[in-house]
């Protein structure tokens, strides 16, 4: 198969994930709780975030990635992180070490046919924050869990005070992630990954060297950012950070995608 139709057969099988919910009914809409709204019912999205017992934002919710050039950053903020190129809206790329950049440039040429999506394997950390499809969150006092539609992914962050992992962790697909609130920040610091990871599409690399912070900020009830700082100083020559914005998405539940059902694509690639 030539790169071209590899790159074909990727694409139609990305496009075929990123599709929309089903037409047939899923749960009945059903009011959110804990989110201001208007005299008609409506959710006010532009109220000010809802808070915890404790008094730090409230996290919860189901978010979609906001469309267009939201918060795409002004002077001294983070560039808007794009989903097949993390390094789109820097003006030389991300900082890759050259053994890095060959193998992000292979995974190209290859039509990114190996990418952990493209066979129902837990796709790139960065791919999860910014897929199409939606994520929830669940926060309590003591852990902050992510259910990601695409995929089925779940990740764990515990906020209480319980320390990372050693260096002799058993490696992970999402890594260890724990965290702590700075005023109204959550601070997720994030180690222990597998090697040879995909931080977007086209395959720009993590390793299991890789250190991830993200700052995660409810700006207000319908809007959150995200900034994630990548360290990973075994594929780049220096940290660098992506803005992430994701859109509450009200009165509403996940499907059920179980990648692996009825799959018939990957018999196709070589």
């Amino acid at each position: 198969m030539t790169p071209a139709a590899h790159a074909k057969g990727a694409a139609l099988l990305i496009a075929a994930a990123l599709a929309g919910s089903p037409v047939s009914a899923q749960w009945d809409p059903y009011p959110t709780g804990n989110v201001p709204r208007t005299e008609t019912g409506e959710v006010d999205l532009d109220a000010p975030a809802p808070r915890m017992p404790d008094g730090t934002p409230d996290l919860s919710g189901i978010w979609q990635r906001a469309s267009g050039d939201q918060d795409a950053g002004g002077d001294g903020d983070p560039p808007l992180a794009t989903f097949w190129d993390l390094g789109a809206n820097f003006e030389d790329g991300l900082p890759m070490r050259d053994w890095a950049r060959e193998l992000r440039d292979q995974r190209i040429a290859d039509g990114m046919k190996d990418n952990p999506d493209a066979h129902c394997l837990p796709i790139g950390y960065m791919q999860f924050h910014l897929h199409p499809q939606p994520r929830k969150i669940i926060q309590t006092p003591d852990v902050v869990v992510i259910l990601y539609e695409a995929n089925y992914g779940v990740r764990q962050i515990f906020t209480d005070g319980r320390p990372l992992p050693g260096e002799d962790a058993l490696p992970w697909w999402y890594g260890y992630s724990v965290g702590r609130w700075e005023g109204d920040t959550l601070v997720v610091e994030s180690t222990g990954f597998t090697d040879g990871g995909w931080l977007d599409v086209q395959g720009s690399p993590l390793t299991d060297e890789a250190k991830i912070v993200e700052r995660f900020r409810r700006l207000d009830t319908g809007r959150m950012q995200i900034d994630v700082t990548i360290d990973d100083p075994k594929a780049y020559t220096e940290p660098f950070t992506v803005r992430v914005v994701h859109e509450l998405m009200p009165d509403t539940e996940l499907i059920e995608f179980i990648c692996l059902e009825n799959e018939k694509s990957t018999r196709h690639f070589d």
